[in-house]
């Protein structure tokens, strides 16, 4: 006869427990279960605003591969003097310690490599690979060796070359005086066409490359590159400028000079960097930025609203501002001042102008609706041409003023015209002339426009 067995009290709880626990997951296929917390960011992807969205290409990296490039000419040794009781750091070393430090330590830097930067018996570039510790002995104890400078675009399309090849930023630290073969005097006349070739990787691979100058006492021996009426010159802490060119993807440029470079000079100029479209919005509804007029969004929920009805009167021009997320921006063009003088309001059927620029204060950044954007424009319409149009809010590519006042056709007495590199500028119209092919705007905001009835 057959037995017939009872589930007890234990077993029907713990069968209970077992089906609940079993309604947390979600078959996907067979064997496969899904977290739920997975589903909640694939509903996030799904709803994301897309004018908030950052696109893979544009997406800053976590952390970059870095290679730093030191000269160690013999015009170097000035920055570098050997260190005594008593005596302060230069300028220079305590700038490149913090540098090398941050790249050796720091958490944005992946994979690392530091080389010196001289020239063989027959005048070609070498690249040196060394340690942290080595290269950081370079520059706080100064250069023992006798090393003949390397002319300046076979430094640096080796140095390209090998980053490229390594998948790295490089950052390239020199005095930027060009010295070339004492057979080949001619090298001075094609710098510009010079240096445009040896970068040529940087334009056809689409790099970008930040220029930033600073200047540094220098104690010993100066080379100039004119050499009349003195071929060298002694000097006792003259300031001498030197540069650090940061080359690679934009976005990696950009985390290596915000994040490892951090305290940047206020002379940079960045070359290739170019954005699509910045994240912005008419600001028509808060009470920070009343517009003046009859101006209103197209569409009542637009959000963000790109595309207004106005219509100014002979007594009543329309005003509004534009809110600008320019955090994207290298940081000498999220200068307010810099805006302010360099930023073109453009219009189609329409003559706008721009009324200010101002920069989001600590109130404007606990607004949860205005948080999103850096930067307003305040922009004036006194006028309509057309029925319907566009306003435009540009940042032209500009070249800045201080790479003229930094250059000069002869560098033989330092002291007499300080913080000057023999024909810089024309070393910036080489670099200039890898990007003659892109857009004259770092970005164009446009809003659309209709007359309102």
């Amino acid at each position: 006869m057959s037995e017939t067995k009872f589930m007890s009290p234990f077993h029907l709880l713990l069968l209970c427990i077992l089906l609940t626990l079993s309604g947390c997951f979600k078959k996907q296929s067979a064997g496969e279960e899904a977290d739920p917390a997975a589903n909640t960011t694939e509903q996030t992807k799904e709803t994301a605003s897309p004018t908030t969205a950052t696109t893979g290409e544009n997406a800053a990296p976590s952390k970059v591969n870095v290679n730093v490039y030191l000269e160690i000419s013999n015009g170097m040794k000035g920055f570098m003097p050997t260190a005594t009781a008593g005596k302060e750091a230069t300028t220079f070393q305590n700038n490149l310690n913090k540098l090398l430090s941050e790249v050796q330590d720091g958490r944005y830097v992946e994979n690392k490599g530091f080389y010196l930067a001289k020239e063989d018996a027959k005048s070609r570039p070498v690249l040196d690979s060394v340690s942290y510790n080595t290269m950081k002995s370079y520059v706080v104890s100064g250069i023992k060796d006798d090393v003949r400078g390397t002319p300046l675009p076979a430094m640096l399309q080796a140095a390209l070359q090998k980053s490229n090849d390594q998948g790295a930023v490089s950052i390239i630290i020199s005095d930027f005086i060009h010295g070339p073969d004492p057979r080949d005097q001619g090298q001075f006349i094609s710098l510009d066409s010079d240096i445009r070739s040896s970068l040529r990787e940087a334009e056809h691979q689409g790099l970008a490359i930040a220029v930033l100058a600073n200047t540094s006492e220098f104690f010993g021996t100066y080379h100039p590159a004119v050499k009349t009426p003195e071929v060298r010159r002694t000097l006792n802490g003259e300031e001498i400028p030197y540069y650090m060119w940061v080359i690679g993807k934009q976005q990696d440029v950009q985390l290596v000079t915000n994040k490892v470079l951090r305290n940047l000079p206020p002379q940079q100029a960045y070359f290739g960097f170019e954005y699509g479209s910045v994240p912005f919005s008419a600001l028509l509804k808060e009470k920070a930025f009343k517009p003046a007029g009859v101006v209103y969004c197209s569409s009542r929920n637009a959000d963000p609203c790109t595309s207004v009805n106005l219509q100014p009167n002979k007594n009543e021009p329309v005003e509004f501002t534009l809110g600008l997320d320019l955090s994207r921006l290298p940081m000498s063009m999220q200068n307010v001042d810099y805006l302010k003088r360099n930023l073109k309001v453009s219009g189609n059927g329409s003559r706008p102008v721009l009324v200010s620029v101002t920069a989001a204060d600590e109130s404007i950044k606990a607004t949860p609706d205005l948080a999103k954007y850096s930067h307003f424009v305040r922009v004036r319409v006194p006028q309509l041409t057309a029925n319907s149009g566009s306003i435009s809010v540009a940042l032209p590519q500009v070249s800045p003023n201080w790479i003229k006042t930094w250059s000069t056709d002869n560098d033989n007495n330092p002291a007499a015209a300080p913080k000057k590199t023999y024909q810089f500028s024309k070393i910036a119209d080489g670099v200039q002339a890898l990007y003659r092919d892109q857009s004259e705007y770092v970005f164009n905001a446009t809003t659309q426009f209709n007359k309102a009835d």
